[in-house]
Protein backbone atom coordinates (compact mmCIF):
# COMPACT_ATOMS: atom_id res chain seq x y z
CA UNK A 1 0.00 0.00 0.00
CA UNK A 2 0.84 3.33 -0.73
CA UNK A 3 -0.55 6.94 0.06
CA UNK A 4 -2.38 7.99 -2.98
CA UNK A 5 -1.15 11.44 -4.53
CA UNK A 6 -4.21 11.79 -6.39
CA UNK A 7 -7.26 10.39 -4.21
CA UNK A 8 -6.64 12.37 -1.12
CA UNK A 9 -7.78 14.96 1.53
CA UNK A 10 -5.40 14.68 4.46
CA UNK A 11 -2.32 12.41 3.95
CA UNK A 12 -3.87 9.85 0.98
CA UNK A 13 -3.78 7.34 3.63
CA UNK A 14 -7.57 6.33 2.79
CA UNK A 15 -7.11 7.00 -0.98
CA UNK A 16 -4.48 4.38 -0.74
CA UNK A 17 -6.05 1.85 1.44
CA UNK A 18 -9.54 2.15 -1.00
CA UNK A 19 -6.94 1.05 -4.27
CA UNK A 20 -5.18 -1.55 -2.31
CA UNK A 21 -8.80 -2.90 -0.72
CA UNK A 22 -10.49 -2.32 -3.94
CA UNK A 23 -12.71 0.08 -1.73
CA UNK A 24 -14.66 3.53 -2.29
CA UNK A 25 -12.01 5.70 -0.40
CA UNK A 26 -15.29 7.59 0.86
CA UNK A 27 -16.14 4.36 2.34
CA UNK A 28 -13.13 3.89 4.17
CA UNK A 29 -13.03 7.78 5.49
CA UNK A 30 -16.52 7.79 6.82
CA UNK A 31 -15.54 4.54 8.73
CA UNK A 32 -12.49 6.18 9.54
CA UNK A 33 -14.32 9.23 11.49
CA UNK A 34 -16.92 6.82 13.22
CA UNK A 35 -14.71 4.60 14.53
CA UNK A 36 -12.45 7.39 15.73
CA UNK A 37 -15.19 8.77 17.06
CA UNK A 38 -16.50 5.56 19.06
CA UNK A 39 -12.90 4.71 19.85
CA UNK A 40 -12.31 8.11 21.94
CA UNK A 41 -9.15 8.52 18.94
CA UNK A 42 -7.21 5.21 18.65
CA UNK A 43 -8.17 5.01 15.07
CA UNK A 44 -6.50 8.83 14.59
CA UNK A 45 -3.64 6.78 15.91
CA UNK A 46 -4.04 4.25 13.58
CA UNK A 47 -4.12 6.70 10.55
CA UNK A 48 -1.38 8.88 11.69
CA UNK A 49 1.21 5.54 12.39
CA UNK A 50 -0.11 4.60 8.53
CA UNK A 51 0.46 7.69 6.97
CA UNK A 52 3.98 7.82 8.48
CA UNK A 53 4.74 4.16 7.26
CA UNK A 54 2.98 4.51 3.81
CA UNK A 55 5.14 6.04 0.99
CA UNK A 56 3.68 8.44 -1.39
CA UNK A 57 2.59 7.20 -4.25
CA UNK A 58 4.94 8.79 -7.19
CA UNK A 59 3.60 9.24 -10.70
CA UNK A 60 7.34 8.85 -11.60
CA UNK A 61 8.77 5.71 -10.08
CA UNK A 62 7.66 2.81 -8.75
CA UNK A 63 8.34 2.64 -4.83
CA UNK A 64 7.41 -0.74 -2.94
CA UNK A 65 4.82 0.63 -0.12
CA UNK A 66 3.64 -1.10 2.83
CA UNK A 67 2.23 -4.96 2.81
CA UNK A 68 -1.47 -4.65 2.33
CA UNK A 69 -1.25 -7.35 5.61
CA UNK A 70 0.60 -5.29 7.83
CA UNK A 71 -2.20 -2.84 7.55
CA UNK A 72 -4.96 -4.70 7.94
CA UNK A 73 -3.12 -6.72 11.38
CA UNK A 74 -3.17 -2.98 12.16
CA UNK A 75 -6.56 -1.94 12.19
CA UNK A 76 -7.21 -5.42 13.60
CA UNK A 77 -5.18 -4.32 16.64
CA UNK A 78 -6.71 -1.76 17.04
CA UNK A 79 -10.00 -2.72 17.27
CA UNK A 80 -8.89 -5.15 19.79
CA UNK A 81 -7.58 -2.81 21.78
CA UNK A 82 -10.68 -0.84 21.58
CA UNK A 83 -12.09 -3.76 22.81
CA UNK A 84 -9.76 -4.63 25.67
CA UNK A 85 -10.70 -0.93 26.69
CA UNK A 86 -14.25 -1.46 26.48
CA UNK A 87 -13.83 -4.78 29.00
CA UNK A 88 -11.78 -2.80 31.36
CA UNK A 89 -8.84 -5.32 30.18
CA UNK A 90 -6.39 -2.28 29.80
CA UNK A 91 -6.26 -0.69 33.24
CA UNK A 92 -3.27 -0.63 35.42
CA UNK A 93 -3.26 -1.58 39.43
CA UNK A 94 -3.62 1.56 40.73
CA UNK A 95 -6.87 2.02 38.16
CA UNK A 96 -5.17 4.21 35.94
CA UNK A 97 -6.00 3.68 31.64
CA UNK A 98 -3.44 2.06 29.50
CA UNK A 99 -4.55 2.76 26.24
CA UNK A 100 -2.78 5.72 25.21
CA UNK A 101 0.62 4.93 26.73
CA UNK A 102 0.63 1.90 24.94
CA UNK A 103 -0.57 3.93 22.34
CA UNK A 104 2.57 5.51 22.74
CA UNK A 105 4.60 2.96 22.78
CA UNK A 106 3.46 1.51 19.82
CA UNK A 107 4.36 4.28 17.70
CA UNK A 108 7.79 4.61 19.45
CA UNK A 109 8.26 1.37 18.33
CA UNK A 110 7.44 1.90 14.74
CA UNK A 111 9.68 5.43 14.86
CA UNK A 112 12.46 2.64 15.94
CA UNK A 113 11.77 0.24 13.77
CA UNK A 114 12.03 3.10 10.54
CA UNK A 115 14.90 4.42 11.76
CA UNK A 116 16.64 0.62 11.97
CA UNK A 117 15.41 -0.23 8.27
CA UNK A 118 16.61 3.05 7.13
CA UNK A 119 20.09 1.99 7.96
CA UNK A 120 20.41 -0.81 5.95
Amino acid sequence: MVRSFTDRVFGGVCGGLGAALRLDSWLLRGALVLASILSGGLFVVTYLVLWWLAPQESLVSRRRGVPTLLVLLLIIATAAAWWARGAGLLVAPTGADLTLPGAALIVGAVFFLRQLGGRA
